[in-house]
């Protein structure tokens, strides 16, 4: 009999916890990043590379 409680008890409690997990309105909205905007003008890390290897001389390694 106690066995069947306690199996019960757990059971229910993670059944509530699920619940109220997802029942939150923080899972239904996605905030926009801020940052991504602000970057976008900015050239990536790849075309700056890029940038400075064209700037050297053929002589320089």
């Amino acid at each position: 009999m106690i066995d069947y409680f306690a199996l019960a008890l757990t059971h229910a409690l993670i059944m509530i916890a699920l619940f109220r997990i997802l029942m939150r309105d923080q899972l239904d909205r996605e905030d926009p990043l801020s940052d991504h905007a602000a970057d976008a003008d900015a050239p990536s890390r790849r075309e700056a590379r890029r940038a400075r290897r064209s700037r050297k001389e053929p002589g320089d390694a």
